[in-house]
Order: C-alpha cells, then structure tokens, then sequence
C-alpha cells in the first residue's frame, strides 16, 4: 500500500526520492535557444534562494492552444508565460489568480503603464515581465551614404515611404521596406475601432489608413504578406540584419537581433504618425492557475522573475523589462524608451474575443486590401460588420 502511494505522488510530479522539494510547472511560449538558456538562468537562481521549490519548465510550441485545452480540462500548470491582450478571457473565465495583494509592495518599481495593462477592474491578474512598442529601425551607414538626413520625430508615414524608395532606387534595391502592420496605421490616421458600445471601423481616417497600406504595395515600396513569404520569414529582421532595406518599421524585440550586426551601423528613432503618433504596447508576463495547488509557490516564482530574473534577462537586451533597474542597466536607446509615452493596447476594452477580431480583420481582411481583392472602403465595412457581430452575437 506504501509503494502504491509512493508512485502516486511520483505520477504526479510532487515527489521524488529523497527530495522534499515541491515541484511546481511553469509553461512558456518563449522556446527559442536563447530564451531557453535565459530560463535556465532564472530558474538556478530561483531555486538557490527558494532551496524547498523545484521548478519544472515546459515549452509549449502551439502558441497557447495547449494552454487553453489545459485550462478547460481543469489540468493546467501552475503558473504560465501570458500575454496582456488575452488576458481578459482569462480573468473573465475565472481561470487565472489574483495576485493583487501579494505585488502592492513592489508596484512603484515598475513602469505604471506596464502594471496598469495588467489590470482589470482594478485587480492584478498578471505580473508584468517585460514589454516591447513599435520604433522605426535605420541603416545608418546607407542614409549617411546617401546624404540622406536620418529620421527624427517629424516623420510621418508619406515621409517615410518616399524616402525608403528614393533610397532603394540609388542602390537598385529589390524591396525598399516591408509592410507596417496595418492595424498600427488605423491607429496612427486617428481611426477609432470601438466607441459607446459598437464598432467604429468604418471611417474615413480608417479608409485613408488603407489606401496608403495598398499604395505601398501599388508604388513598390513594400511587398504583399504572400510576396514577404518567398524573401524573408521574419516581419523584415533578416531583410534588415542583412543591409538589404534601409528603414524597418519594426518592434522591440528585434534589437536582440539586430544588436549582432557588424557589417554596419543602425539606430532608431520614433515610429512615423499620422494624424497622432501610435505605438502598440504589447506586455508579456507571468499568471498563476486559479486552480494550483501550490498557490504560494507559484506567487513566489512569479515575483521573483520579473524582479531577479528581470535583471537577469536585462542583459539580453531583448523586450524591455517591466521592472525600472533593469530596463536602466540594459541601456536601451533613448527613443525605445520614449516610446512608452505614446503606446497603447490594442485591445483596451478588455474585449474577450480580441484574438478572433484581430485575426480576421488585419490579417484577413487587409491582406485582401494589400493585394487589391478588396477596396480600402469596402474593407472597413467588413471589420465594422466582423466587430459587430463579436459584440452582439445572435
């Protein structure tokens, strides 16, 4: 009978020979070698400081369909990697803790912007990691070559694809830059998706928003997301790393990338505005499962990563880190940083079916638009309609 129970707990990953530890499951999206290696990290850290806490990492490659099969079956880990624009579903299914009380005392270390995306109804349902925002990436060397003067605040988005073709054209460049993201050019013109309870795509902020989107394909200037597929598999990382655009609407991230090249110099200045300037503020961080049942270890690991292990992955200089000290040591351009001041979500409301709207609207949609199968007004009456009918389903 004492065996038998014994392989029970085994089976269940509390217990192993010898080691009084509890085990806890922490599972991430973030699978890259790097970012495995950066775990690792955290986790030696954690575990010599927390000497009773084992913790078991699982890479989830399905981009959180396998959390959400989890959370349904009501067999999730204990805690998980999360991001703020889902996390609303979530909170609102009562599958994610509480962890308000337990991070009052840390707050004023954090960036405010950061920690307020993490709230909802005033309640934290995540603790906050890091965070990335659009910024506009240059070849230096090429616009220095060119007599070029180089990007600053003024730019808007007409100043920004003349330039990338008067500069693709004197080096008889294939592709002058990629496309932005077209959500992040709605935002930009001034249009508004949602307002008073219904959806407000259809604009004509949000028309002329489009037109320029399908005139970038139309004049050259970038390429379609099919066309993208056969030159390049990274929103433009590689195009730009291998000095083949001069100018890269990109996001944060990146710089990890781009921070290995030495065939030249780059720098960044603030994404080109349109009628406002817009930056998407996307927020990565960590949830504890409502239903562990290691509640204060899970809290325990969670603070400790975007603390200790903040400043640990500071030096990777990947997405910026939520806690202030580490985002300081990491040295991050000026104009990263600025970014924060101007960024937004994309999905402010809290709306739950965010994930399926921005599918089918700026990818769908626009790539319809992009490769002219769908005229820029005839498009915004189709988000309206798709926005529509996700709030006030039949």
């Amino acid at each position: 009978m004492r065996g038998w129970w014994i392989a029970l707990l085994l089976l269940a990953g509390c217990v192993k020979p010898g080691d009084n530890r509890v085990e806890i499951t922490y599972q991430t999206i973030e699978t890259l070698p790097e970012q495995q290696a950066l775990h690792q990290k955290i986790i030696g850290e954690f575990e010599k400081s927390h000497p009773q806490i084992h913790v078991r990492v699982i890479y989830d490659t399905s981009k959180f369909q396998k959390l959400n099969v989890q959370l349904a079956g009501g067999a999730a880990p204990d805690l998980f990697y999360y991001v703020v624009d889902r996390l609303p579903a979530l909170a609102q299914r009562g599958q994610v803790a509480d962890l308000t009380e337990g991070f009052l005392s840390l707050g004023d270390q954090f960036y405010p912007e950061v920690i307020e995306s993490c709230r909802i109804n005033g309640r934290l349902w995540m603790v906050p990691f890091h965070y990335s925002t659009d910024i506009l990436f240059y070849n230096r060397d090429w616009f220095e070559k060119a007599g070029e003067p180089v990007p600053n605040e003024s730019w808007d988005w007409q100043k920004f694809s003349d330039v990338a073709a008067r500069l693709a054209a004197q080096r008889q460049a294939r592709i002058p830059t990629v496309l932005p993201r077209p959500l992040l050019l709605v935002q930009s013109y001034g249009g508004v998706l949602f307002a008073d309870g219904k959806c407000t795509a259809n604009s004509s902020e949000s028309i002329a928003a489009l037109q320029f989107y399908r005139d970038l394909v139309v004049r050259g200037i970038a390429p379609t997301t099919a066309a993208m597929g056969e030159v390049e598999a990274f929103d433009g990382v590689n195009l730009f790393r291998e000095g083949k655009i001069p100018l890269l609407v990109g996001r944060t991230y990146m710089l990890t990338e781009f921070d290995h090249i030495a065939d030249f110099r780059w720098d960044v200045a603030p994404v080109p505005k349109g009628k406002v300037r817009w930056s998407r503020l996307s927020v990565g961080g960590n949830c504890v499962w409502s239903g562990t049942k290691h509640s204060r270890e899970a809290r325990e690991f969670a603070q400790f990563y975007s603390t200790e292990g903040a400043k640990i992955a500071a030096k990777s200089r990947n997405a910026i880190p939520a806690l202030k000290a580490a985002a300081a040591a990491a040295q991050f351009p000026k104009a990263m940083m600025e970014a924060l001041e101007y960024s937004h979500l994309d999905n402010p409301w809290g709306y739950a079916f965010w994930d399926e709207f921005n599918q089918k609207a700026f990818f769908e949609t626009t790539d319809a638009v992009a490769l002219g199968q769908l005229a820029p007004d005839a498009a915004v009456q189709t988000i309206e309609s798709l926005g529509n009918g996700l709030l006030h389903p039949h």
